[in-house]
């Protein structure tokens, strides 16, 4: 039956235009209000991907409304979130816009979380309601740098750090890459390069011959992700702990370990055998003891 109105209400508009003339303006507007059913505009998008803490928008379009009222009802517990312009909920995140002699309906949903991810329904107080029903899927977008938490580079080597917006629904406009709380600068000095390519999602930070002065935390911040952060320790000279895109610390600690052990296990030994030995020549040169008649 709903997707027959759309030809129904255009067939009783074309009567109400050819019969215009001869009613009276009260004539009119009973037939556009009672007798010309309101229906959906089936091109809009029905389901919206929107990142957590990014404004997003559900926009319903209803054809031929006449007096009827448009709500928003989040369907997982049949709340009502606004009625005409008017907002029911406490949460004040959600909002309905709506200019006057416009067909559209929209939901603004301001700072989105997880937790409002699932079905949102369009609503016309007709008699049976009618109902058009749009998803949301609320992500979180993490930005990632590739590697360990901590990097250890040689003097004189390259600090390589390349940076990966995950589950961004849309390319990011831009990427920042901090060091501290400072956006690196290119002219502070040479060496610096920084390559993004948005449809990939990437971002390479590269700086060359790195110094000690380059040591410390360097942040990637996509425009629509959250950042993600690496500490960089430049070092003289060889370091037993991790070298060069980041060997674990831990497990270089945790095989140190096991090599003392080893070390002690077998020096344990040896005193061992040589304890054995000796008491076995002691007891070799001792008297035999006779027995008395």
């Amino acid at each position: 039956m709903n997707a027959n109105l759309p030809l129904i209400a255009a067939f009783i508009n074309f009567i109400v235009i050819c019969f215009a003339d001869s009613l009276s303006p009260e004539m009119q507007m009973y037939w556009e209000n009672h007798m010309v059913q309101p229906y959906f505009d089936n091109t809009t998008k029905r389901e919206v991907t929107a990142i957590a803490g990014q404004t997003c928008q559900l926009h319903c379009r209803v054809k031929s409304l006449g007096d009827r009222a448009v709500s928003w009802i989040r369907k997982r517990d049949l709340h009502i979130l606004t009625v005409g312009i008017l907002t029911y909920t406490n949460d004040q995140r959600f909002q309905s816009l709506h200019t006057d002699g416009s067909d559209e309906w929209t939901l603004r949903i301001t700072s989105p979380q997880a937790r409002d991810s699932g079905v949102y329904e369009c609503q016309v107080s007709t008699e049976p309601k009618i109902s058009q029903a749009f998803r949301v899927n609320v992500v979180v977008s993490k930005a990632n740098i590739l590697g360990n938490a901590e990097l250890f580079v040689k003097s004189g080597s390259d600090i390589n750090l390349t940076c990966v917006a995950l589950q961004s629904p849309q390319p990011p406009s831009f990427i920042y890459w901090y060091k501290g709380g400072r956006v690196i600068n290119y002219s502070q000095r040479g060496g610096i390069s920084v390559l993004t390519e948005q449809q990939t999602r990437t971002s390479r930070l590269l700086i060359a011959r790195a110094s000690p002065s380059d040591s410390g935390n360097y942040t990637c911040a996509p425009s629509n992700s959250d950042s993600a952060s690496v500490v960089v320790h430049v070092i003289k000279g060889e370091h037993p702990a991790a070298m060069q895109h980041g060997i674990n610390g831990a497990s270089v600690v945790r095989s140190s370990a096991y090599i003392v052990v080893a070390i002690v296990s077998a020096a344990c030994v040896q005193l061992c055998l040589l304890a054995t030995h000796a008491l076995a020549a002691e007891v070799s040169a001792s008297p035999v003891a006779r027995p008395v008649r």
